[in-house]
Protein backbone atom coordinates (compact mmCIF):
# COMPACT_ATOMS: atom_id res chain seq x y z
CA UNK A 1 0.00 0.00 0.00
CA UNK A 2 1.27 3.16 -0.93
CA UNK A 3 0.30 7.12 -1.39
CA UNK A 4 -2.60 7.51 -3.97
CA UNK A 5 -3.81 4.38 -4.33
CA UNK A 6 -7.57 3.59 -3.71
CA UNK A 7 -8.56 1.40 -0.75
CA UNK A 8 -12.11 0.12 0.29
CA UNK A 9 -12.98 -0.81 3.70
CA UNK A 10 -13.53 -4.86 4.20
CA UNK A 11 -16.06 -4.34 6.68
CA UNK A 12 -18.68 -1.83 7.93
CA UNK A 13 -19.94 0.61 5.39
CA UNK A 14 -17.78 -0.32 3.01
CA UNK A 15 -16.44 3.20 2.39
CA UNK A 16 -13.76 3.85 -0.48
CA UNK A 17 -11.16 6.62 -0.18
CA UNK A 18 -7.28 7.32 -1.09
CA UNK A 19 -4.14 6.39 0.59
CA UNK A 20 -2.80 9.63 1.94
CA UNK A 21 0.35 8.63 4.25
CA UNK A 22 2.81 5.91 4.43
CA UNK A 23 2.18 2.65 6.67
CA UNK A 24 3.16 3.86 9.99
CA UNK A 25 2.71 2.59 13.96
CA UNK A 26 -0.62 4.13 15.27
CA UNK A 27 0.09 6.64 18.26
CA UNK A 28 -1.36 7.25 21.25
CA UNK A 29 -4.55 9.66 19.17
CA UNK A 30 -4.58 6.67 16.38
CA UNK A 31 -5.65 4.30 18.62
CA UNK A 32 -7.95 6.54 20.74
CA UNK A 33 -9.61 6.83 17.38
CA UNK A 34 -9.73 2.99 16.19
CA UNK A 35 -11.16 1.96 19.75
CA UNK A 36 -8.10 0.05 21.36
CA UNK A 37 -6.41 0.16 23.64
CA UNK A 38 -3.63 3.08 24.62
CA UNK A 39 -0.78 1.14 24.39
CA UNK A 40 -1.55 -1.60 21.46
CA UNK A 41 0.55 -0.91 18.19
CA UNK A 42 -0.85 -1.54 15.33
CA UNK A 43 -0.08 -0.83 11.46
CA UNK A 44 -2.40 2.16 10.14
CA UNK A 45 -2.24 4.68 7.08
CA UNK A 46 -4.46 8.24 7.25
CA UNK A 47 -7.41 7.74 4.23
CA UNK A 48 -8.90 10.65 2.81
CA UNK A 49 -12.86 9.35 2.28
CA UNK A 50 -14.59 9.37 -0.57
CA UNK A 51 -17.55 11.81 -0.70
CA UNK A 52 -16.72 13.13 2.96
CA UNK A 53 -12.99 14.80 2.38
CA UNK A 54 -12.22 13.40 5.74
CA UNK A 55 -9.22 12.21 7.00
CA UNK A 56 -9.09 9.31 8.62
CA UNK A 57 -6.92 6.68 10.80
CA UNK A 58 -7.21 2.99 8.68
CA UNK A 59 -5.80 -0.19 10.55
CA UNK A 60 -4.15 -1.70 7.16
CA UNK A 61 -5.90 -5.04 8.26
CA UNK A 62 -9.28 -3.11 7.10
CA UNK A 63 -9.12 -2.51 4.36
CA UNK A 64 -8.06 -3.61 0.51
CA UNK A 65 -6.53 -2.19 -2.67
CA UNK A 66 -8.38 -1.87 -5.29
CA UNK A 67 -6.64 0.35 -7.63
CA UNK A 68 -2.84 1.15 -7.35
CA UNK A 69 -1.31 4.37 -8.40
CA UNK A 70 1.66 4.55 -10.62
Amino acid sequence: MKVGDLVRETWGLERVGIVASKIRRSTPRDNYELGVMYGDNHRVIDVIVSGTGKKEVVDIEAVEVISESR
